[in-house]
């Protein structure tokens, strides 16, 4: 195979992070794979954190910077981001969002691309509109495009998860586990570097701000909601994304 490129397609700044941070780590670092990321805003509708770290009018340029700092620190090498405005990403027409993706794929030529699964974990309407738009960009590919996976990451209904309102998936939905505890702490500094965003951080991963990475996620979960690998059968749980290829 050609060289491993993986597109995570998420709509805010963090997403990332907090759904894929130890897979990605692992994957640019062990398996010299390209991992590229479309961001489809700048989450300026987010918080600006407590006390404010800059103004609202600030806050889509400090929340970019963010995002770049937490990319370089997972090792993410290409980053595309959209204007879409935050929070109103369920108000563009699917398909040009879709078209807008379909661009990126055909620049980053990834064989896997990731998104939220269809609840978008939090509900946030502007998740479940990507993950509608990147599941309607990527059936929309020609039969030679190189991708031949579609992901959802999700989180396992056998938890546990800090006391909030988030959806899951049954255990017996997830295809995939990507387990790296080695990038804990990799994963870790790249959520303290939405340093706007350490409200949301400190509540899903308590004690993070205090060096205590207990709670930082070692696995992260996916299913493999699309494959154009005619022979590929699941055995059980995936351990890599490339599985198949």
């Amino acid at each position: 195979m050609s060289q491993k490129r993986i597109l995570f397609v998420f709509a805010h700044p963090d997403d990332e992070t907090f759904t894929s941070g130890v897979t990605i780590a692992k994957y640019t670092r062990e398996e010299n794979a390209t991992v590229a990321l479309l961001c489809a805003t700048r989450g300026q509708a987010g918080k600006a954190g407590d006390p404010p770290i800059c103004t609202a009018e600030e806050l889509p340029a400090v929340r970019e910077r963010e995002l770049r700092e937490a990319a370089r620190i997972l090792g993410i090498n290409q980053l595309d981001i959209l204007d879409y405005q935050d929070k109103h990403l369920s108000d563009v027409p699917i398909d040009e969002l879709a078209g807008r993706i379909v661009s990126v794929i055909a620049k980053v030529q990834p064989q896997v691309v990731i998104t939220f699964a269809p609840h978008g974990i939090s509900g946030h309407p502007d998740h479940r509109a990507i993950s509608q738009a990147t599941a309607r960009a990527v059936s929309q590919l020609a039969p030679d495009s190189p991708v031949k996976k579609l992901y959802f990451c999700t989180l396992p209904r056998s938890g546990p998860f800090p006391a909030r309102t988030i959806y899951t998936d049954p255990d017996e939905a997830i295809t995939t586990h990507i387990t790296a505890p080695e990038y804990v702490d990799v994963t870790a500094k790249a959520l303290l570097a939405h340093r706007t965003q350490h409200l949301s951080v400190e509540r899903v991963f308590p004690g993070i701000a205090q060096g205590d990475y207990r709670h930082v996620r070692d696995t992260n979960y996916f299913i493999l909601a699309w494959n154009r690998l005619p022979s590929y059968r699941l055995n059980g749980k995936e351990s890599d994304l490339f599985a198949g290829i």
